[in-house]
């Protein structure tokens, strides 16, 4: 869509952009702050000279995947470019305004780790960033690189890049005046995701999760060789799906829309938050949203981030508030899958539900008790989809027994769900 100049107008003064800094580089210019970049040594991961050179001589064709370690990733379909020239003003001007904006909520409410990460990238301009440049900074800063995308991607695709440490980047801006998506673009990538790589325990979660997605698929394919019917074998696709879902969940609730207490104060650090303006405050302030602080190296805590669903069209009901960042380094691969089994067997939770024995930092205007969603249904009364499909689930779960041999922290948080609650 193309707007009149004085609508783009508007928008830069409601955003307080110049429209005059609205203005990329050459690409002379952008080639020579590349081979800049690329000499820099006093970095965690150096660029050896002959990959800076070839790296460098590929730099006038658009930008798809990271060449600068020994390892690739395969997008098949899903392979895309960013042609930094083909780039529109307009899509420069929706970066400038969004960025604008997320300053001033970043700046309240997110974690100070989140803050140094945008200092070291170049993500807090006018202009979208060339990915060559932000690529080779990724990569010198953390290790990660980037592999450009055509949008949402398949689940196992999208840890498989974590797994080899690519993070996938879609090459398209929101529209002018656009606050929230809900699919991916550049806004939330490039400027919600980025800066989260400078936390080390998230960047080694999101790698963590990548190697447990890769073992529930071995696991799978592993059985399916094994199967003698197709209901069989669909029964096992079934189940690494449900797995996969419940890892999804603690990326979820971790990387994505996690909180953290931090100097005596609540902030946030999931970029799925941080890279709406809108969010950002709401995740920190809002009455409507209830607040619960988890503690990752407890079983029973990363059981409730596994089974609780959630919608992604609408700000969050819950969040869950890590203790601590160094907790986080806890959730190893090893420990997601352990989860994630367990977690096959439990009921869902909803994203409204509040448990006797969760640690409320407070109970939102939203939030309900576990039995009330049932009640709802049943009286066909209007019911959020969430809390809806959790419904039709458990459901048709079938019951639990002795031979389901949950450990003891499964089995107390299972209980836990048929106690009293605090909220009706």
């Amino acid at each position: 869509m193309s707007f009149p100049a004085t609508e783009l107008e508007k928008f830069a003064k409601k955003h307080d952009v110049s429209l005059q800094s609205v203005t990329p580089l050459t690409s002379d210019e952008r080639m020579s702050a590349l081979e800049a970049l690329l000499t820099e040594t006093d970095v965690p991961f150096p660029i050896s000279q002959s990959k800076a050179s070839a790296y460098l001589n590929a730099s006038h064709r658009p930008f798809k995947v990271g060449t600068l370690s020994d390892k690739t990733i395969d997008l098949s379909e899903y392979s895309n470019h960013q042609d930094y020239e083909a780039l529109t003003f307009e899509e420069h001007l929706s970066w400038a305004c969004l960025i604008k904006d997320q300053r001033a909520t970043k700046h309240q409410y997110a974690c100070k780790e989140y803050l140094w990460g945008e200092d070291i990238f170049p993500i807090n301009g006018t202009v979208i960033p060339d990915y060559h440049f932000l690529n080779a900074r990724l990569y010198q800063q953390t290790g990660w690189q980037l592999a450009t995308v055509t949008t949402i991607i398949p689940s196992p695709l999208f840890f498989r890049c974590h797994r080899y440490r690519f993070f996938p980047v879609t090459n398209f801006m929101r529209p002018l005046g656009t606050d929230y998506l809900e699919e991916p673009d550049i806004g939330h990538d490039v400027a919600g995701h980025i800066a989260t790589f400078t936390i080390p325990q998230v960047a080694e979660v999101m790698n963590n999760h990548g190697v447990a997605h890769e073992r529930i698929l071995e696991a799978m394919k592993l059985r399916l060789k094994s199967a003698k019917t197709e209901k069989e074998k669909t029964e096992i696709v079934q189940e690494s799906e449900l797995l996969s879902l419940y890892a999804g969940r603690i990326y979820w609730f971790t990387v994505e829309f996690g909180l953290v207490m931090q100097d005596e104060r609540l902030v946030a650090f999931g970029a799925g938050i941080l890279s709406s303006p809108g969010e950002t405050p709401y995740s920190v302030d809002s009455k409507e949203a209830s607040r619960i602080l988890i503690d990752p190296t407890s079983d029973r805590d990363l059981l409730r981030l596994a089974t609780t669903d959630y919608l992604i069209d609408e700000y969050q009901k819950t969040y869950f508030v890590m203790k601590d960042f160094e907790s986080l380094s806890s959730i190893t691969p090893e420990r997601i899958l352990s989860i994630v089994e367990e977690a096959y067997h439990l009921p869902h939770l909803g994203w409204r539900d509040v448990l006797e024995d969760d640690v409320l930092i407070n109970v939102g205007s939203e939030a309900m008790a576990p039995h009330k969603k049932y009640e709802l249904v049943s009286r066909n009364e209007p019911i959020d989809e969430a809390s809806r499909r959790v419904v039709l689930r458990n459901i048709a779960l079938p019951s639990i027994g002795p031979e389901d041999h949950l450990n003891p922290a499964a089995q107390k948080f299972l209980n836990s769900q048929n106690q009293t609650f605090l909220v009706e």
